[in-house]
């Protein structure tokens, strides 16, 4: 078991809540009501940066190849069967919503944030499974709930 990494999750698993707790009708009510979009926002860059920190405390607990870059963090999970290819691919692609949060704020596309509050939670919360049997010593088996959509 690596404890260290509980509270952690526990973390994580706080920011996921409140995200999920985002609740607007649809897209136009979500895109006119600018300090929810902000909340939403800020959140969401939380919850990926809590997600590339844990994943970055592994690969050095463990002894594993240092990451070129934040979506390589993933890569390098994803190398040591702690994470599932699919589940590789969407961290990097949450890393890219990061990116976009973080250095292109001003341009950020509502939709895309909106469609990650609506589609790809589950996707966090995934994470957070594997991550948890990693740090129990178990085998991570993919939810069979856990589909990410090949185009995301």
């Amino acid at each position: 078991m690596n404890p260290s990494l509980l509270p952690k999750l526990d973390a994580l698993e706080t920011y996921l809540a409140d995200l999920k707790e985002i609740h607007v009708a649809n897209f136009d009510a979500y895109e006119q009501d600018k300090m929810l979009r902000r909340y939403a926002e800020r959140m969401l860059h939380m919850t990926i940066d809590a997600c590339i920190q844990i994943g970055i405390d592994i690969l050095t607990q463990a002894g594993l190849r240092a990451p070129e870059n934040y979506h390589d963090v993933f890569s390098v999970l994803g190398e040591h069967k702690i994470l599932s290819p699919l589940l590789v691919h969407s961290m990097t692609m949450m890393v890219e919503l990061r990116n976009v949060l973080v250095y292109e704020y001003d341009v950020v596309d509502h939709m895309m944030v909106y469609s990650v509050l609506k589609r790809r939670l589950d996707d966090l919360a995934e994470f957070v499974r594997a991550i948890r049997a990693y740090a129990n010593g178990e085998p991570y088996v993919p939810s069979p709930l856990f589909e990410p959509e090949a185009n995301d």
